[in-house]
């Protein structure tokens, strides 16, 4: 077997824009905040990779307006 490694292509995108992120996905956002503030367990339900992005550019938006 080869010892060669082959690198991942990581394909950069545009950052989302605030009003582009649905609306059940910035509220599921700001309660993984609230909870993470408080030290409490989270369920976080299974998602498209698509809505976890959206539900991550939240955490990101919250967390440079903390």
């Amino acid at each position: 077997m080869n010892n060669t490694t082959n690198k991942h292509l990581r394909i950069l995108r545009e950052p989302l824009k605030s009003q582009d992120i649905a609306v059940p996905l910035k509220s599921l956002g700001r309660h993984i905040a609230k909870c993470l503030r408080k030290r409490q367990s989270v369920r976080v339900p299974a998602m498209r990779a698509s809505e976890l992005g959206q539900v991550l550019r939240t955490l990101e938006l919250k967390r440079a307006y903390a």
